[in-house]
């Protein structure tokens, strides 16, 4: 058995639900496309882009639900791969207000207990490390977003929004007059 690190441990499963409920809402979408002709060519298309504009025109769509079912496969996307920042972005556009996590990004060129104990003084003293909210993902990096977006509760925040956008594919299913 694998030893698994402190940070995976404590951020991983909010990661893990916010990713399952993304792909939740894309798997029904596919299912109400394969059932419905006019948007069959959803169910198997690599990508779901413009499945919103189909859905709104078949289904008379609120222009609120069009666009939160578009910002929700957009944010599904930037939590698959990873890019944290960008997914904040879109729970900025979706209403939800997102707050910084408090979590700084510190270089250790040498790892020593010194030199980690005077990274740590530095950050208590404000003079060490770049904070990774104001931070683009590159000088984030992939573990300080992930990180940043865990500790501030973004992925229960996708999480929400992705029930959301589940909430209105199934009141569509429910619709169905194809």
């Amino acid at each position: 058995m694998s030893e698994q690190s402190i940070i995976m441990a404590m951020f991983l499963e909010p990661f893990k639900t916010a990713a399952a409920d993304g792909a939740v809402v894309e798997l029904k979408l596919r299912m109400l496309a394969g059932k419905v002709p006019a948007l069959q060519k959803y169910a198997h298309k690599k990508n779901l882009e413009n499945i919103e504009d189909d859905l709104a025109a078949h289904f008379s769509l609120s222009a609120e639900d069009q666009e939160t079912l578009q910002l929700c496969r957009q944010l599904r996307n930037k939590i698959l791969h990873s890019d944290f920042r960008a997914a904040r972005r879109k729970l900025n556009e979706l209403g939800a207000e997102t707050t910084p996590g408090g979590v700084k990004k510190v270089d250790l060129p040498t790892v020593t207990v010194a030199a980690l104990a005077d990274k740590i003084r530095g950050v208590q003293a404000g003079t060490e490390g770049v904070t990774v909210a104001d931070a683009s993902s590159e000088d984030g990096g992939v573990l300080g977003w992930f990180m940043e977006a865990a500790t501030a509760g973004d992925f229960q925040k996708a999480s929400s929004a992705f029930k959301g956008a589940a909430a209105i594919v199934d009141r569509l299913a429910a619709l169905d007059n194809s």
